[in-house]
């Protein structure tokens, strides 16, 4: 089987695709023919080597895929040859043409739930529990969305279009911008042109954001704590851009009459708790099966292009999910 493999860390040039033994599923295991493969930030992470958790090399990248079951391993009860399944789990090795794969990582699909659509589902995850999890949603009115354009970012703005919940979006161009207009936003801003401060405070007359969603941080991350509402929050799930250029907690001192707050999320805070990232994977896979939520899909590339589709990835010229087919 056609399978995508680093030997080194590095750029896409590292990315090479070999031909391996299509695997056999062990005890507790399934084997799944690929449909869909997601192609997200953590991949780069993982292929780059400054992801936390990443396997020793070499390595098969990727951590989503949708699929079939082809066979089951000795034990398995809860599963069925032929069943559609999400497959996520962190540390790489979904980019394959098959996977044999512990039961933990698989979930069951309804039917009814689009192949494509299901590779992100792992992005609405990560949202959802940023949401619900740590914003407290039926507090928030407003939120602020960086990087709206992406894979993630759409996921967030998506689930709050479901709640009800204003979003603005932010991206590094007009282009992205109007991309994310299209989903419904409140308004937008182009970071990399405008004061992000100061165009949210546009939007919002005056109030600024409940929650600032960002994954960039970095040497604007205290100055753009102005963006908040009094008892406001920033959720910061990466540092794309690095660390802040100012001290964080004089930052948060300075500005105490609003009595605003900064979390740092990943979703390992779930590692240890499987049965509650498992009911946020129902809520989410029964809002798939309705039809209620609608990932916007940039583009579908053979799974021979992932050296492509991850310089896509590295100049930031995806508008939504980008997906590799085996």
């Amino acid at each position: 089987m056609k399978a995508i493999q680093i030997q080194a860390y590095g750029g896409p040039e590292v990315i090479e695709v070999v031909e391996i033994p299509t695997p056999t599923p062990g005890p507790g295991q399934v084997l799944v023919k690929a449909h869909s493969l997601g192609v997200g930030y953590p991949d780069v992470l993982l292929r780059t080597g400054v992801y936390k958790w990443k396997p020793a090399l070499p390595t098969i990248l990727g951590n989503e895929m949708s699929g079939h079951i082809e066979a089951l391993g000795k034990g398995v009860k809860d599963f069925e040859v032929g069943q559609p399944v999400l497959v996520f789990g962190t540390g790489g090795g979904r980019y394959a043409e098959y996977n044999a794969v512990d039961t933990e990582l698989v979930t069951a699909l309804p039917e009814t739930v689009d192949l494509e659509a299901a590779v992100t589902i792992p992005n609405y995850l990560v949202a959802w529990a940023m949401l619900y999890g740590v914003a407290r949603s039926r507090d928030v009115k407003t939120i602020y969305v960086n990087g709206a354009a992406g894979g993630m970012g759409t996921a967030i703005l998506d689930l709050c279009r479901s709640a009800g919940i204003a979003t603005i979006a932010g991206a590094s161009s007009d282009e992205k911008c109007a991309f994310a207009a299209q989903l419904g936003t409140l308004g937008t801003v182009n970071y990399s042109t405008e004061n992000v401060v100061e165009k949210i405070h546009e939007i919002t007359d005056g109030r600024g954001v409940d929650v600032s969603f960002d994954q960039l941080g970095g040497p604007g991350l205290v100055r753009d704590l102005d963006m908040l509402a009094p008892m406001g929050l920033v959720i910061l799930y990466n540092a794309l851009s690095g660390a802040p250029d100012e001290d964080l907690f004089e930052g948060l001192r300075a500005r105490r009459g609003k009595s605003i707050g900064l979390q740092c999320f990943s979703l390992h805070a779930f590692d240890e708790d499987p049965d509650r990232k498992a009911k946020i994977f129902d809520a989410l896979i029964a809002e798939f099966a309705e039809g209620t939520l609608a990932p916007p899909i940039f583009d579908r590339l053979p799974l021979s292009e992932a050296r492509r589709a991850h310089d896509l990835m590295d100049n930031r010229a995806i508008l939504g999910k980008l997906i590799l087919k085996p």
